[in-house]
């Protein structure tokens, strides 16, 4: 990205976005920010560039991913939530408003690439949109075959999607850090075959899961450009099923890999940051930072080759910055001071030279009050 790019857009009060920065300028921006914060607040932008550059703001930045659970302040139901941008902005707008956030993640579900495929969804009243599991679109191994790229421009949920982010990065500004999202290929399959038939069909049918993750980044890689031109600096890819619990490490690796590292590319190619999202038990950071090349890791469960949060730090500490992770079922059961509790152990091991995002390990609970994501803010303010 040019300066004058980045000169027009701060001129407009909107963030560029920070992968198109040149790095040193990022650091000397970072160097800037950190040493003010010990005497004066920082804007949530500041705080979050800080900890991506690896040094210390005047606080830990914090991303309660509240979400759907947001539709609550403003009374909006989940399928306007889930297919109208302007009603998503207003509950993302009211998620920082009320209950307050340096970071926000644009996820609305996991079902909207798959439902521009064509998967027959489900859109209840009370609770996240979803694909029929009765009539999944791919019925058998020979359906991949019949996958072919969508062209953005013939998309309906994910150009709703871009819209909301254009919305959203307007709205921010300088503020609130916004960040954009795309399932990756084994993800949007799993929507359209059931993920169980999924995870049996990479190992008995590699070929053909391939072939159909291939028509599928060519459509997601338009998707995650499409979010960087509305004004995401980062855009995070969900590869949920790099983990213990999905995949083995080599099956992975070697099917929707390739394809994630497409993804990242093309981000990166519009100047923005590539996070990763993975909720996975013992998910491989490993073989996912080396497809993606990514700079920012949210998580739910410590990586399999770690043994303790410290171990993490120690190891990815210096080339990823970290987000999470505070277990959902805390955020459901637990009482405020347990999760403030929580949130200063993690705080105590992971924010040490910054590089570190208070976050849930998925997104906030979305039938649940607010109670848990204000414990969050309390947490990091004290």
């Amino acid at each position: 990205m040019s300066t004058a790019t980045i000169f027009q857009r701060l001129m407009k009060g909107q963030a560029p976005p920070v992968g198109g920065i040149p790095e040193p300028l990022q650091d000397a921006l970072a160097s800037v920010a950190s040493i003010r914060g010990n005497f004066s607040r920082l804007s949530s932008l500041e705080r979050v560039l800080t900890a991506v550059r690896h040094k210390e703001p005047d606080r830990i930045p914090v991303a309660p991913l509240v979400n759907a659970a947001a539709r609550r302040i403003l009374g909006v139901s989940f399928p306007d939530y889930s297919l109208k941008a302007e009603s998503a902005a207003e509950v993302f707008t009211a998620s920082v408003d009320f209950v307050g956030a340096d970071f926000i993640v644009l996820l609305l579900d996991l079902s909207v690439e798959a439902a521009d495929f064509g998967q027959e969804m489900v859109y209840p009243l009370d609770s996240t949109a979803r694909p029929n599991y009765d009539n999944p679109l791919i019925k058998d191994v020979d359906g991949y075959a019949k996958i072919r790229p969508v062209p953005f421009e013939k998309s309906v949920r994910m150009k709703e999607q871009v819209r909301l982010c254009k919305i959203m990065a307007e709205r921010v500004g300088l503020g609130t850090m916004a960040g954009g999202f795309v399932f990756g290929p084994l993800g949007v399959l799993s929507m359209m075959r059931g993920a169980e038939a999924l995870f049996k069909d990479c190992l008995n049918h590699p070929k053909k899961v391939m072939a159909a993750c291939e028509a599928v980044t060519e459509t997601l890689v338009e998707f995650a450009q499409a979010q960087c031109e509305a004004g995401m600096p980062a855009v995070a890819i969900d590869t949920l099923y790099a983990s213990w619990n999905a995949l083995p490490k080599k099956v992975w690796e070697e099917i929707e890999g390739p394809f994630a590292g497409q993804i990242a590319q093309a981000i990166r190619d519009k100047g923005g940051l590539v996070g990763v999202h993975n909720c996975g038990h013992a998910p491989y950071f490993d073989v996912q930072t080396k497809a993606m090349d990514a700079s920012i890791m949210s998580f739910a469960h410590l990586p399999d080759d770690c043994a303790t949060p410290r171990e993490m730090k120690e190891k990815y500490g210096d080339q990823l910055t970290l987000i999470g992770y505070v277990p959902t079922p805390l955020l459901v059961h637990g009482t405020p001071q347990q999760i403030m509790d929580e949130c200063r152990r993690q705080i105590d091991v992971l924010g040490r030279d910054g590089g570190f995002i208070l976050a849930p390990g998925c997104e906030y609970p979305p039938n649940i009050p607010l109670d848990s994501a204000f414990a969050m803010i309390k947490a990091v303010e004290k």
